[in-house]
Parts: C-alpha cells; structure tokens; sequence
C-alpha cells in the first residue's frame, strides 16, 4: 500500500509512466487475496512447519524472547479478560482459605494486551504480558511445577492452540477451557484439554445458586422474625 502511494506520487512527477501504477495496483490485489487464507492460517501453518523453519532461525534472542518463568505457579490463566479475571479471584480466594487442605500456592495469569496487563498488575494481581498464540512462547516457558492450566481466550482457535502446544511440550496436568458451543468442546476436548464449560451454562448455574443462597437466607430472616 505505501509502494502505491510512492509509485504515484512519482507517476504525478513525471519520473514513471502511468502503466506502473496499474500493474502495481494489480498485484497488491492479488497479494491481498492470496495472503488473506495464509494469514487466517499462520499458527496453525507454522505449527506443521516449525521443525523445518527453526533451522534458519538465529542463535542469539531477542530481549522478547527470553525464558518465561512461572515461579511458584501451580494454576495459569490464558486470557485474562473478564472470564480469566473472575477466574482468577476465586482461585486466590480458595489459596487464602486456611482450612482447605491441598491449597494452591500460586495463580498466574497470562494476557497478550499489555494495557490490560498493566491494569491487573495495578489491581494486584499476577499477570505476565505474553501472546499464547505465538508458538515461540511455548518453547521459553517453563511448565515445572504447574498443576493446571485455564484456557479463557475469547478466540476458539487460540484455545485449541494453546492446549495443543501444552501437550507438545510434555504437560500431564490438568486443562480446562472456556467454551461457547459443542462444536468447540468437542474441538477442545480432541486438542488436549481435559474439561470444557459452556459459558452460558455456567452463568446460568452460578445466577441460580446466588438467587437459592438470597431465596434462603430471605426465608430464614423471615423465620426468625416470626
């Protein structure tokens, strides 16, 4: 699009003809239609492809690319909208409960947009700026330590990605997903994750138990009263 702009500009001049400009034309067009179902394919292009395209990669790192470690992070969060957030203060909620006897140590969560990482660092949570989708970071993360993973990525191929690459890259444990539909359970479920919530039941399930708790402590007030 810029060499448009360019070519014209020197077309206006005089320096080329105006042949170069619709030839140009032409075949940014037709980058554009070819590139388009590369583009919507790439990870998972990359992913049949990687052995082969490591080969040419260089030695050093860059400063992005470092090793991406978890500390003492027994549950990770992918996505940290607000399904990953909620997700994320319950889990810290049940580390806190002193009688609860395996508590977790340590959740993390994981987020590619840095805004929002910086939002929740800012609330106090543990968030890591990193893009799940980039099958780089798989290879700099370390999994040590890790008992379960929460897939809460709006985007259904971003999920499956994500479980495929855990169990690529050796992770036993456990994996959970957030999903929208059957289709995308089922798709879930053959891509490595163990268990799949369809969000819509969920909210209903949990809208039902807070009005039964609001339903019950109501009667019991009204008992008491009487």
């Amino acid at each position: 699009e810029f060499a448009l702009i360019v070519v014209k500009f020197m077309v206006s001049n005089g320096q080329l003809s105006a042949d170069w400009l619709v030839v140009l034309a032409i075949t940014v067009a037709v980058s554009f239609v070819l590139a388009a179902p590369l583009n919507r394919f790439a990870h998972a292009l990359y992913e049949r492809l990687e052995e082969r395209l490591a080969r040419f990669e260089r030695p050093d790192h860059h400063p992005d690319e470092q090793p991406v470690s978890l500390g003492s992070t027994q549950i990770l969060i992918l996505g940290m909208g607000h399904t990953g957030a909620a997700a994320y203060d319950f889990l810290k909620k049940r580390q806190n409960v002193p009688e609860h006897p395996h508590k977790v140590r340590m959740v993390s969560g994981i987020d590619s947009d840095l805004n929002k990482v910086e939002q929740h660092i800012h609330e106090g949570r543990r968030v890591v700026y990193a893009d799940a989708e980039d099958p780089g970071f798989w290879h700099r993360l370390k999994l040590e330590g890790l008992k379960a993973v929460v897939l809460a990525m709006p985007d259904p191929e971003a999920k499956q990605i994500a479980a495929r690459q855990l169990r690529r890259h050796g992770f036993q444990g456990l994996i959970g997903a957030i999903s929208h539909h059957p289709e995308e359970e089922r798709a879930l479920k053959a891509a490595g994750a163990d268990m799949t919530f369809l969000a819509f039941n969920e909210v209903g399930v949990g809208l039902a138990e807070h009005v039964w708790e609001a339903v019950e402590q109501r009667s019991g007030q009204q008992a008491g009263n009487a």
